[in-house]
């Protein structure tokens, strides 16, 4: 087998289109999860303003429900979005480039 014959060969099609894939999710994701951080810190910062100022109480538990709910939704997330892609290696790759990036 030859070069040539490498390149057009289903396998390489399948690895190249899951690492593309892949880095386009890990590259967005990133930066999505950033601005998540960002928002999610800004609230928190807000809700403490407000409970020191007296205006609003906070219930502590029902907070760390609702974050494990999102923890939990997350994961749910990235199971569902690495099942349907045919080369996980290339993936796998492809999303840590991205990540990295």
């Amino acid at each position: 087998m030859n070069f040539e014959q490498f390149l057009q060969s289903d396998a390489f099609k399948e690895f190249g289109t899951g690492a593309l894939i892949g880095f386009t999710l890990g590259f967005t994701l990133k930066r999505v999860f950033k601005l998540f951080v960002f928002l999610i810190g800004l609230y928190f910062i807000g809700l403490i303003y407000l409970s020191n100022q007296g205006i609003v109480e906070i219930h502590w538990n029902s907070l760390e429900s609702w974050v494990n709910y999102l923890y939990e939704g997350f994961k749910n997330f990235a199971k569902g979005i690495t099942a349907p892609v045919a080369s996980l290696g290339g993936f796998a790759v492809g999303f840590a480039a991205g990540m990295k990036f």
